[in-house]
Order: C-alpha cells, then structure tokens, then sequence
C-alpha cells in the first residue's frame, strides 16, 4: 500500500446511553488508548463490556458523550465516517447482491471517481492479495463464507486507509475456517502494516493476531499488553478468569523480605518477587495457576484425588481435588505420559515459577 498508517489516539473516551428507567448507561468510562503507527490491536471482552462501541465511535457511527479521537494528528470528533481515513470489515460482510466480485471491491473507488485503468489496477492487485485472483465475475451467492470474507477484507483495503478496523468478522464462520481466515488476516496486516484495531469476544483471535490486547470489562480498561503479558500476568482477577483457563487460588503471605515475598499455596511455600508489595505475613493474595503450570504423579508436592480425566486429542484433561480444592490441570502429549483415572490417589505438583501473584484489592 502506498499510503502510510496512522497513530489513532483516544483521550477520556466516554459514551452514555439514556437507560430504560431512566437512569443513564455508562458503556464506555474514561477510556485511553494510544495505538502505534502499523500495529494490530485487539478489543477483547464479554458482550456489553464497551468494545464494539469504542470502534464505533472511532470509525464514527456513534457520538462520544466526552472525550477525543484522533487519527494521526487530526482530531476526527466531528467527521462523518466517509470523511476519516478508515475503513470497516463488517461481522456480515455486507457485499451488494447485485454487484459482482470486481463491482463491490470497486465501489469506494467509483465513488472516489478514480480513472477506470487506475481502478482495474487497484482491485485486480488486492483480490489477488486475498488468493481471489479471476474471481472477478463471480457473484457473492457463489462463494463459501471465507471468500466473501476475504471480498470484504479486499473492499477495505483497496481503499488504502490509515486504519482498519474490524468488526468481529469471523464469527459467522466455522470453527476450521475462522482459524483459517485469522492467519490470513494475520498475514496481510503484516504484510502492507496498516495500523488494524479488531473487536471479538474469541480470546484464540486475539491471542493470535495481536500486538497488543486490550481486555475491556464494564466499559473500562483492565489490562493493556502483548498477548503473553496478559495470559502469564494478568492484572486482575477478571483478566486471569477471562483469558483461557485459570485455577484461582487464595493464598496466605508468610514472610516478606521487602525484596521477596513468601506464599503459602496450598502448603507449599512459594517465594516471589515483592516489587515494593506492603504485603505482611498473614495477609491475603491470590495466585492464578494455570493448567498447564500444575503436573501429575506418583510422587509430587501435594496428595490429590482424580475428580475427572478427559482425552482431548493433544491434551488429557483432569480435574482434581486437592485441600479440599478442585483444580484445573492439562497435561499436554498424554502418549508420553502416564493416564490417570477418576478415583485414583495421585500426588500434584507445582510449577513455582509459572506462578502468578495478584494482590488483594482494598
């Protein structure tokens, strides 16, 4: 793409909707983001929690109550949607019925009143980019729901925006075929790095496709980090529930050193670092374990009972009860491993340094 991507800045980003009972409906609060030039982020969260909203208001099919939006240096609170430089990949893809495939890849440069030659060149380039090289005469009827996908992918990016945002575009597809379309996404974004902000609820997308994620929750912001920062350090409770699987676990201080703090998980003492924690031996913590972070055996830390033991192709999956407490545990290439059965007597060991501390709110 010729054109560079843009910065999208967003400061004190509000939106309130009037409530049935009349009571106002905060959907986004105080929201700050600062989005770099080329990259891809990700708007992650249950429904209601504000994301789709904030692309909205970004792309300018909704009104901020308070705040600002700028794309690159422009402030763009007061643009219509056609007149800021983004462009939108819609959840139905949105294609005109009775334009071929060349057509509504065209359409925003016929508006535009490009050169008929430039047009060609432009929508010939970028359908053969999205692998739909000849499929110009087709009809949208005649294609499967990854390639009218990939049509709306090529209607955007024929547009050449400094932004392109997505509207959880594939959750009109089949399982396959979403993980299919997310690496295909994930290619073309880097190859002509348009700066993209993408909304799901699909955690696998945005792990995925990310640079960063941004986990919304009630409106508000909650984390902000690379995909591995948010799955191995969450910065709250919600987070470490929200993303995969975790086993949450309170857990008792019992020693802080001022550069070390000591936990008791389980009755298994587990030293961390403090990082100026005023935490003192007996207060509270929570330590998020996740699955894999937690092995099985004959011999191991803690005694446990097998709850349940499911075989999920390239895991086996247990449950398994151990102080009184069930837990989580994924053992990953279960043929090189030993296959525990529900009722059976086993030992559960920790992972220490997969550990992660979240103190307790005040």
């Amino acid at each position: 793409m010729a054109k560079e991507s843009a910065s999208v800045r967003i400061e004190h980003l509000k939106k309130v909707y009037p409530g049935i009972d009349g009571k106002p409906v905060e959907a986004v609060k105080e929201v700050d983001l600062h989005i770099e030039p080329g990259q891809f982020i990700t708007l992650l969260g249950p429904s209601g929690c504000g994301k789709t909203t904030i692309l909205r208001m970004v792309a300018g099919f909704e009104i901020p109550t308070a705040g600002d939006i700028y794309i690159g240096d422009t402030r763009v609170n007061s643009l219509t949607p056609d007149k800021r430089d983004t462009a939108m990949v819609f959840q139905s893809y949105a294609l005109f019925p009775h334009l071929n495939l060349f057509d509504n890849v065209a359409y925003g440069l016929k508006i535009k009143k490009l050169p008929k030659a430039e047009i060609k060149q432009k929508v010939d380039s970028i359908m053969a980019m999205v692998g739909l090289e000849g499929f110009g005469n087709r009809a949208p009827n005649q294609l499967s729901g990854g390639q009218q996908q990939r049509v709306a992918l090529a209607r955007a990016l024929v547009m050449e925006p400094s932004v392109l945002l997505f509207d959880e575009p594939l959750s009109n597809l089949d399982a396959k075929l979403r993980v299919y379309m997310r690496n295909e996404i994930h290619k073309i974004q880097r190859k002509v790095g348009i700066t993209s902000i993408y909304v799901t609820h699909d955690q696998s997308e945005a792990m995925s496709l990310s640079d960063r994620v941004i986990i919304m929750n009630s409106g508000h912001v909650e984390q902000i980090g690379t995909p591995l920062e948010v799955y191995t350090t969450p910065a709250s409770e919600f987070v470490a529930d929200f993303i995969g699987i975790a086993n949450i676990l309170p857990c008792k201080v019992t020693e802080n050193t001022g550069r070390n703090v000591t936990i008791d998980v389980l009755g298994v003492p587990c030293t961390k670092k403090a990082e100026g924690s005023r935490l003192q031996p007996g207060g509270e913590v929570k330590i998020v374990a996740r699955p894999e972070s937690l092995s099985l055996g004959r011999t191991g830390d803690i005694p446990c009972k097998v709850v349940s033991s499911i075989f999920m192709g390239e895991s086996q999956d247990y449950v398994v009860n151990a102080c009184g407490k069930d837990l989580k545990v994924k053992v990953y290439n279960p043929l090189i491993h030993e296959t525990y059965h529900e009722g059976e007597d086993i030992f559960l060991s920790l992972q220490k340094d997969s550990l992660h501390m979240i103190p307790k709110k005040d």
